[in-house]
């Protein structure tokens, strides 16, 4: 084995020794939904069609993401259940898996960027590159938030994709090809899309990263000489793929404008804030301080206008000059303009247009490989002048690396408890609601384990007084998120009910949802509601809950969701069968195939031993579940020796 390859296999070996110590984390926010909460993810592995279902089980993109969906599926049947521990051993394999394919793609880039011979090898840049992306602390909230394996076999595929175009091209620039080779090159970028694409759906950028290697390393060589066609048609097609956002965003199609209704942001609001997202993320993987990332960064300000923050303003005009000087020193320094143009298409999907929520750390994962690049050829600058003297070399090879490694180190300490976690996020971004929401919730959930343990009551109280604390404290950085007000509106009639001078939340969640767009987080918000008002953990009069819900249906008619509420409120609150019969045929009638409502119709039609009525709802059911996605909870309908269908649905 290579000197080399004992390093790579080091390097790999403290990166993922690091990261063990996180597996004991908790999973998060979206890990709920798309994890532990998808049925179809629990599955019977000796069943081979329920891999299918469980692969297919996704609701997140318009894809389906079904690669990465077939990952947790084989987690689930290797470990047994739906393990946090497990899926992030598997995060950590897949993140040093992506390091190793860095350190191969990035000789390759310095071949083409670096053709004369160095002081210094390639080989030992390269894996400089490798290792500042795989100790980068910023790749933390990817590695140990486990749904982000989504991002993280996106960004192997398309690294993968990256690394197969630049070895045959190489040899193309210098030898040309026969149309077999160019076939068969093309079919091997097509099929590592696809499996991008159907990971994660930025995955479909593959294509515009490889003209991006076009333009600043190859420039349309073929067979030892120029291709003025081959050029012309990648710059173009790179300037096609800028200026389509650029026109989308200054003309919208009426399809975005309606997703926008749903966000408390205008589309031109959004994209101005990435221009100045782009640089904060630009700043947080040259200088990593631990202390300004976290979890959540709903404290950073949406810009308003060009001038609401300033530094709008700025943004938009240094990115076009950033370029520009870039583009002239591509002869010189072709990593940079790589760098900076593999970064911005990296982000073409995630932080332009699409009405996405604003932040989020792990949208760096795959653009700052070209980032990580840049960084190790510079710190080699200095190595390169210094000749292969032995403390210079050490100095280059260990000394950013080993500081990655502690800040990897501390930060992933934080990861490994939801209270630390959430303590830290909330001491670092004290105006964040959602840090405070996250840290309140998580204190209650001390509280409540604490009383079942039977620990001291003291301690309890005081964590109880904690996140009644943080809640507020969420309020009070943003009174019109919904989260704060449910949350508490619970804690309050659950604990302070005889209080004389309790403030009225319920009020004040009425008149909020009477004016505020719903968002994703309102919507989880008010399924904890119903949920706590169906446990009797929250004291509220039912006609003044239903007349809200009422008013919610009118301000979004048509909508399942929040009809879904009311439809899960009375369900729980007993309602009689002649309500319940109402709702579910008033949602089939806005959705048909809409299997939560065809499942209990089938409950309430074996009721009444309806059985012609039953083969109705499941000949419906067929009909919209085309793929046979569900069909496994519909067999489960009709078990042998059930007298009714379950009463948990799909």
């Amino acid at each position: 084995m290579s000197r080399t390859s004992l390093v790579l296999a080091a390097l790999a070996a403290v990166v993922f020794a690091a990261y063990s110590l996180g597996f004991s984390g908790p999973f998060l926010f979206d890990d709920y939904t798309a994890l532990t909460a998808n049925r179809l993810l629990q599955f019977d592995p000796a069943v081979f069609d329920q891999w299918r279902t469980a692969a297919a089980s996704s609701r997140s993109g318009p894809l389906g993401r079904p690669v990465a969906m077939f990952s947790f599926a084989l987690n689930y049947a290797l470990a047994g259940d739906i393990s946090a521990y497990w899926i992030k051993f598997g995060n950590a394999l897949i993140h040093c898996g992506i390091g190793i394919v860095i350190y191969f793609l990035s000789l390759k880039l310095l071949r083409q960027a670096a053709p004369q011979p160095q002081s210094l090898p390639l080989a030992a840049i390269a894996v400089l590159a490798a290792a500042i992306w795989m100790l980068h602390p910023l790749h933390v909230s990817t590695v140990l938030y486990a749904v982000q394996r989504m991002a993280q076999l996106a960004t192997l595929f398309m690294c993968l994709g990256v690394l197969v175009f630049v070895h045959y091209r190489a040899r193309w620039a210098v030898q040309g090809a026969a149309p077999g080779e160019v076939v068969a090159a093309a079919l091997w970028l097509v099929l590592l899309t696809l499996l991008a694409a159907y990971s994660k759906e930025n995955g479909a950028l593959l294509p515009l990263l490889l003209v991006v290697v076009e333009v600043c390393f190859f420039r349309g060589q073929w067979a030892g000489g120029p291709v003025i066609a081959l050029r012309r048609g990648a710059d173009l097609a790179l300037l096609g793929a800028f200026a389509f956002v650029v026109m989308v965003v200054l003309l919208p199609p009426d399809f975005l404008e309606g997703r926008y209704a749903r966000r408390e942001f205008s589309l031109h609001e959004r994209a101005m804030t990435q221009l100045r997202l782009l640089w904060h993320y630009l700043a947080w993987l040259a200088l990593p301080n631990i202390g300004a990332m976290g979890f959540q960064h709903d404290d950073i300000p949406v810009s308003r206008g060009l001038l609401q923050p300033a530094s709008t303003l700025l943004a938009l005009l240094s990115w076009p000059l950033v370029l520009a000087a870039a583009a002239r020193l591509r002869r010189r320094f072709p990593l940079l303009l790589f760098a900076l143009l593999f970064y911005l298409a990296g982000h073409l999907v995630e932080s332009s247009f699409w009405p996405l929520e604003m932040v989020y750390e792990h949208r760096n994962y795959l653009p700052s490989v070209g980032v990580c690049l840049l960084f190790a050829s510079m710190l080699a600058l200095p190595m390169q002048r210094a000749g292969q003297g032995r403390a210079a070399r050490y100095a280059l090879v260990c000394g950013v690396p080993v500081v990655l490694l502690a800040l990897l180190l501390v930060r992933v300490d934080t990861w490994s408890d939801e209270i630390r976690l959430a303590g830290v996020n909330v001491r670092n971004h004290p105006e964040s609601p959602r840090s405070n929401y996250f840290y309140a919730n998580a204190l209650l959930k001390q509280y409540t384990a604490a009383r079942q343990e039977g620990a001291g009551r003291e301690d309890a109280i005081e964590s109880l007084i904690g996140a009644r604390y943080y809640f507020e404290r969420m309020y009070q950085t943003n009174p019109r998120d919904v989260a704060a007000l449910v949350m508490l509106h619970s804690l309050d009639t659950r604990f302070a009910g005889a209080a004389p001078e309790r403030t009225d939340w319920l009020q004040k969640l009425e008149d909020l949802l009477d004016s505020r767009v719903l968002q994703a987080s309102d919507r989880n918000a008010i399924d904890a509601l119903i949920s706590c008002l169906n446990a009797g953990g929250c004291a509220a009069d039912r006609e003044r809950i239903l007349a809200m819900l009422e008013r919610l249906e009118s301000r979004y008619p048509g909508n399942l969701t929040v009809l879904g509420w009311r439809f899960n409120y009375l369900l729980g609150q007993q309602a009689d069968d002649q309500q319940i019969n109402a709702l579910i045929d008033e949602a089939l009638s806005i959705s048909p195939g809409r299997r939560e409502y065809l499942y209990r119709k089938i409950q309430q039609q074996a009721k009444v031993n309806d059985v012609d009525g039953m083969y109705e709802s499941v000949r419906l059911w067929l009909e919209y579940d085309r793929t046979r996605r569900f069909l496994h909870p519909l067999k489960a309908l009709f078990t042998t020796g059930s007298n009714s269908p379950r009463e948990n649905g799909p």
